[in-house]
């Protein structure tokens, strides 16, 4: 495993996480610059260009909280946990995610802040890299089709990271206000001195224009790609054409282009009729909804996942199995709630109600995805085929396609039913075509629990037409719902569960973004006036 390698190139590991970012906590005097990068030999071997790529990918896994680098951001389990606890189908035993849970953050939280620094630290590690890789290229150290395919790979982990940052500190793009604020776009290392000074002029671009970028990064990253198999080296934690084209068909979604969806999904799907399996990468949905957990090294299904091991593995405070699991060793702060269980779109005998652990004690269920609590090695999934079909049967409906939308629908659905030949939706299983997305919302929320989309979904329908989430929802408290038979299926759920302190907020509240973290408001002059609004 690729992270293992990470142990042995300690020294590089090092360079490549002091790289300097617009977001960086370091001051200046402790850059490393890129000529001193260079003399350490980064890209002068073959060798040393993977190790350097693998570096990068670490970036995308951990990042530094603190004094450490474990904590999981901007991809590992801690944003996948801050995806969830920003919804409402997971509660909160403990104090411990209550800030992103109550919505009570402000510039200075260290969730906030190191989401924010960890996720520039990694675009500038990318930047860094793609320079260093095209410096190998002309140098004749790599082939050009070497060079391409470590771009594409660099330009994707750019893109992914960016889009992150959207969904938690820009407004959705149907959605005025705040001055229309995107992110600042570095694209080009920032190492040296001069460097940075030229970086801190570098403002917010638009919503549009750093979806534009987001797009342009896939765009040029599947035209890198030679072929359409699988990365050869881990055909789960490393990209290939595949893994851009699906993460096209989520922006897409974000940006509300339905046509384009279905473009890029249709790459990903054959046919109109399951079973579904895509040309490119050989993707198709597993079995059984648990293996992509159970089997999370090697699998059909799962697109793209970030690595974790038992030698480089997010610490116990941001390890989704110990967050999460209320097996012996897992801490079980986060858990999950009735607002999902409950809900009659779940059919009690649904398969992946058997991913779900139920602890006596008091008397609440718990995410049992991720099972390894004490080597915490499972991958974090980012994105899977089945979302690919979800995202392509929403698109279908919204351009009219009822036809191809329930088959693509049902596609992800019936394979955990105990008899779909009964249970599948059919067309009249709907009125109207809001009562459609409903299903295929609530499908997202069923299919993905415990992954961290839930969050992404609030955003992008935050002023949907058909099914808006209005805002951040409200927040059962699990002490009040906890040692009260709380879970049935296809009950209400029970409104003195709820507490004034996690109301909903709508979004138009300053706090349904997160802020530009101090730090950057200290040290950047032009990010010092754009905050996002009400801040």
């Amino acid at each position: 495993m690729f992270h293992q390698l990470i142990k042995h190139i300690s020294l590089l590991f090092v360079i490549l996480a002091g790289t300097f970012l617009t977001a960086c906590e370091k001051q200046v005097i402790d850059l490393v610059p890129i000529d001193k990068f260079s003399e350490l030999t980064a890209f002068d071997t073959p060798e040393h260009c993977e190790l350097s790529v693998i570096g990068a990918y670490d970036g995308a896994q951990c990042g530094r909280y603190g004094d450490s680098y474990s904590r999981g951001y901007p991809f590992g389990a801690a944003s996948i946990l801050q995806g969830e606890m920003r919804g409402e189908d997971m509660n909160l035993t403990a104090i411990f995610y209550d800030i992103t849970y109550s919505a009570t953050y402000g510039t200075s939280t260290s969730n906030n802040q190191y989401y924010w620094e960890n996720s520039f630290e990694c675009i500038n590690r990318v930047n860094t890299v793609m320079r260093g890789i095209e410096q190998a290229v002309s140098e004749g150290i790599l082939t050009e089709e070497e060079g391409d395919t470590y771009k594409g790979e660099m330009l994707f982990l750019r893109a992914l990271t960016y889009h992150g940052l959207m969904v938690h500190f820009t407004l959705p793009v149907n959605v005025s206000g705040n001055n229309d604020y995107g992110l600042p776009l570095y694209v080009t290392a920032i190492n040296t001195p001069d460097e940075i000074k030229a970086a801190l002029l570098i403002g917010r671009s638009t919503v549009s224009e750093s979806y534009g970028q987001i797009l342009k990064d896939l765009d040029e990253a599947e035209s890198l790609f030679s072929d359409n198999a699988v990365h050869p080296v881990n055909g789960i934690t490393r990209v290939s054409k595949g893994s851009v084209i699906a993460l096209k068909t989520r922006v897409y979604l974000h940006r509300r282009e339905w046509e384009k969806v279905i473009e890029e999904a249709a790459k990903l799907v054959s046919g109109e009729e399951a079973p579904f399996v895509s040309p490119v990468g050989g993707y198709q949905l597993a079995a059984t909804p648990d293996i992509p957990f159970t089997s999370y090294q090697n699998n059909t299904e799962s697109i793209f996942s970030i690595e974790n091991s038992s030698d480089d593995e997010a610490s116990v405070n941001g390890a989704m199995a110990a967050m999460m699991s209320a097996r012996t060793g897992g801490r079980a702060i986060v858990t999950s709630s009735p607002t999902l269980y409950n809900s009659s779109y779940w059919l009690e005998d649904d398969k992946r109600r058997e991913l779900l652990l139920y602890r006596e004690s008091d008397q609440y269920y718990f995410c049992d995805k991720y099972k390894e609590v004490l080597t915490r090695a499972e991958y974090a999934p980012i994105i899977r085929y089945a979302e690919v079909l979800l995202n392509y049967a929403e698109a279908a409906l919204r351009t009219g396609d009822r036809e191809l939308s329930i088959e693509l629908l049902n596609a992800v659905r019936n394979r955990s039913l105990s008899d779909f030949t009964t249970q599948a939706y059919t067309s009249s299983s709907f009125t109207t075509d809001k009562e459609w997305l409903e299903a295929i919302v609530w499908e997202r929320r069923i299919e993905f629990h415990g992954e961290g989309r839930r969050w992404e979904d609030i955003h992008r329908l935050a002023a949907d037409d058909l099914v808006s989430s209005g805002g951040i929802p409200a927040k059962i408290e699990y002490k009040n719902a906890s040692k009260s038979n709380a879970f049935a299926v296809n009950t209400p759920v029970k409104e003195e569960w709820y507490t004034s302190s996690r109301a909903f907020i709508p979004y138009d509240d300053k706090r349904f973004l997160w802020p530009i973290p101090v730090n950057d408001i200290v040290r950047n002059p032009t990010l010092a006036k754009q905050q996002n609004a009400g801040w």
